[in-house]
């Protein structure tokens, strides 16, 4: 490892210094500062999240003007339809059919005042659900039952104060059904047999790994949940110790998501109470804080454009009774939830039922605490037996883990094998790459991509010339750099550094290279020597990256920020999904923008500007380059090769920003290279799903499609795929490159 670095450091001194020796002054990061050590360079860092605030206060202005408009009865159960097939619209529908539960008892532990049994039912053929039933000795039924999701516990529904709530309803007399959500207690989802633990550390990893994928596919893994909950009420109306006229549902942060889910699109529960979830969406994005627990299924993409936040949620329960408790420490902010709630208040009163809404709050952080979980019990008992008591939890004992444990090993995967999530995505991402080959041979497939492309990535028409604002102009030896903002759109400046040669007689061929992330090293040196050949090159920052990237704090390195599923840009990209507004389309529209900056220019020759992206900047560059014919030709390093390989494979780590939602429904990453055709391609070290390089061969593969448009067009020596196996030689081959296109 040491002679590798010492190798390294020798290839870049030597770059450095054929540099000089040929009479090219190198560049320094420093050199391309635009806003950095500047007072503007605090506003640059909240750009991005001021754009998405600004974005999601327009929605919520929407989304208000909609739900004020419900006056009569009718208004009222047209808004409720509406927003529940919008919803189910959202998140691919749930599955068609119920198949046969298969449910059967493993086993059953008596305890004073319960009996608790261990059930294994299937939501879906071999998708097996584990679950412990928490049956009333006292008394004669059928009692009133409560489902019980679990919220983001590692072992699900033994977590010690999820069987407080259970244990405690149990003891006043109602049936009890929980179950872990897939990827926790008992369902991991991701499983080294070899080494006998999971793949993946945390829930969140669990839930994010199988949710992002099917984003691409456009559906959403909150189906899947959901349909775990609504088959287990299936399962608790078959017991004839149940009472199928008084069911309530009840949960916890991830379980009070599911909760509510459950609730609105099953009429049989009768009562709800959501505890720890119940906020807004504008609010959970100003507080950015979708990435703390980093899952799907809570942020789904398209419901903040869609008019829906958790008022329409409720709304679609009313006029049920649904209790909400809060913590007024809480990551999901409580400002969201008591203004959610003063709305939904107004709903109820409308609706003449201002009693069957109610929230308590407690000051306290994230948790199912002891006062929430008493509160419920006092709502279940009002709505489900009639009682105006105030409830108070006795003293309980919990059980560990292996007692509740419902398989062998304590793990459905390796106790009965059967189906994942990741099994359900693997075949959907199949089916839909066969519909896509078959669209692929439609007359008009390539004639209608680009307005698919610009659909999907909601893109708009950005100004025809972005306006430029000239900050500052130095001279580094023979080249000049120009330091500009531009506005890409209104809120958006973009830094952008122009550099040219002094005495540089135009019209000139120029480049556009998106710099990646934080990356500084190999822009200068590839900047200088394009410019030092006579080339226009602007280096450009979009949002969220370089310059813009939005650090809270100087404590916030850059590789937390970028995490691909649970880092502060994956933040951003979930919260622009929600808002319908893919953050991949937001930059694509900021490279575009300085495309058309570049035209204007009278040192540029507008028929010769070039496009090259390295890294996650490279994916926008595709973007912009399969958006712009005008392009003349474009080199991109280090991006994914397919999505239908990210949709299939079981573990990825590209970035959660690159999968576009629904993309799969109309085309593949091949598509947006074989778009460029006849024009000049270069694709360098393209990526599996886990971000290693390809091998030659299986890149050339991967991009046979590609190769097969180019060919058709005639233009099959325009495109090379490359391979370079030392990242230290990308730069200089992108240079040579760009240099003879």
């Amino acid at each position: 490892m040491q002679y590798m670095r010492h190798y390294i450091l020798l290839i870049w001194i030597f770059i450095g210094a054929s540099q000089i020796i040929g009479g090219q002054t190198p560049l320094t990061p420093a050199d391309l500062r635009v806003r950095q050590g500047t007072p503007g360079e605090a506003e640059m860092h909240e750009m991005l999240p001021a754009y998405l605030n600004k974005l999601a206060q327009d929605a919520t202005q929407n989304r208000l003007a909609r739900f004020n408009r419900i006056q009569t009865e009718a208004d009222f159960h047209n808004w409720q339809e509406a927003n529940r097939r919008k919803f189910l619209e959202l998140i691919g529908g749930l599955p068609a059919e119920r198949s046969p539960l298969h449910a059967r008892v493993t086993g059953e532990i008596q305890r004073e005042g319960y009996v608790i049994r261990k059930v294994i039912f299937e939501s879906l053929p071999e998708y097996y659900v584990t679950a412990n039933l928490y049956l009333p000795t006292p008394g004669r039924g059928p009692f009133p039952a409560v489902l019980a999701p679990c919220g983001h516990s590692a072992n699900g529904k033994a977590y010690d104060v999820y069987q407080h709530l259970f244990i405690g309803l149990a003891k006043r007399g109602y049936v009890v059904l929980s179950y872990d959500p897939m990827g926790q207690g008992e369902r991991y989802q991701y499983w080294d047999f070899l080494h006998h633990e999971s793949f993946l550390k945390g829930t969140d990893n669990q839930h994010a790994m199988a949710g992002l994928q099917e984003t691409l596919l456009g559906q959403n893994l909150a189906r899947y949940f959901i349909w775990d909950g609504i088959r287990g009420l299936d399962y608790l109306t078959s017991l004839p110790e149940v009472d199928a006229s008084r069911l309530g549902v009840t949960g916890s942060s991830g379980g009070g998501t599911l909760t509510t889910y459950i609730t609105m699109l099953d009429p049989r529960v009768k009562v709800a109470s959501i505890v720890t979830f119940i906020t807004s969406l504008p609010k959970k994005i100003e507080a950015r804080s979708l990435d703390v627990e980093a899952d799907p299924e809570q942020d789904i993409p398209g419901l903040v454009a869609a008019g829906l936040d958790h008022t329409e949620f409720l709304g679609m329960i009313a006029p049920r009774p649904v209790l909400i408790g809060a913590a007024a420490r809480d990551f999901f902010p409580i400002e969201g939830t008591r203004r959610t709630f003063a709305e939904i208040q107004s709903l109820y009163q409308k609706l003449s039922v201002p009693e069957r809404i109610k929230m308590v709050e407690f000051d306290h952080r994230h948790m199912y605490s002891q006062p929430l979980r008493e509160a419920t019990y006092t709502w279940f008992d009002h709505w489900l037996k009639g009682l105006e008591a105030e409830a108070h939890e006795p003293e309980i004992v919990t059980e560990k883990d292996a007692t509740l444990e419902c398989t062998p090993t304590g793990q459905v995967i390796t106790s009965l094998g059967g189906k994942r999530v990741y099994d359900f995505n693997r075949g959907k991402a199949e089916e839909e790459l066969r519909q896509l080959e078959a669209r692929r041979r439609a007359s008009d497939f390539r004639a209608t991509l680009a307005g698919k492309i610009r659909s999907r990535l909601a893109l708009s028409d950005g100004p025809a010339r972005p306006a430029a604002k000239l900050l500052a102009q130095t001279e580094v030896g023979d080249l000049v750099v120009e330091k500009l903002q531009l506005e890409t759109e209104p809120g958006i400046s973009v830094p952008t550094r122009v550099i040219h040669r002094q005495g540089l007689h135009g019209p000139a061929a120029a480049v556009v290279y998106l710099r990646d992330r934080l990356e500084e090293r190999d822009s200068p040196v590839l900047a200088a020597s394009l410019a030092g050949q006579g080339l226009v090159v602007a280096v450009v920052d979009v949002r969220g990256f370089g310059e813009t990237w939005a650090a809270r704090s100087v404590r916030e390195s850059g590789e937390d920020y970028f995490l691909p599923r649970d880092g502060r840009d994956a933040d951003f990209a979930y919260a622009a999904f929600l808002l319908g507004r893919p953050l991949l389309g937001m930059r694509t529209s900021d490279a575009l923008g300085a495309v058309r900056y570049l035209r204007t220019r009278a040192d540029v020759n507008p028929q010769r500007v070039a496009m090259a992206g390295r890294g996650w900047a490279g994916t926008t560059a595709l973007f912009a380059a399969a958006l712009d014919p005008g392009i003349s030709a474009t080199a991109v390093e280090g991006i994914p090769a397919s999505y239908g390989a990210l949709a299939s494979a079981e573990l990825y780590e590209q970035p959660a920003y690159v999968l576009l939602p629904g993309a799969l429904q109309d085309f593949d990453l091949p598509d947006i290279f074989a778009a460029l055709a006849p024009r000049p391609l270069l694709v360098m070290n393209p990526q599996d799903p886990l971000t290693r390089k390809l091998p030659q061969q299986e890149a050339a593969e991967a991009l046979a499609s590609t190769r097969a448009a180019y060919e058709a067009a005639q233009g099959s020596g325009a495109l090379e795929v490359k391979v370079e196996p030392l990242d230290t030689n990308v730069p200089k081959a992108m240079e040579d490159w760009l240099r003879a296109h």
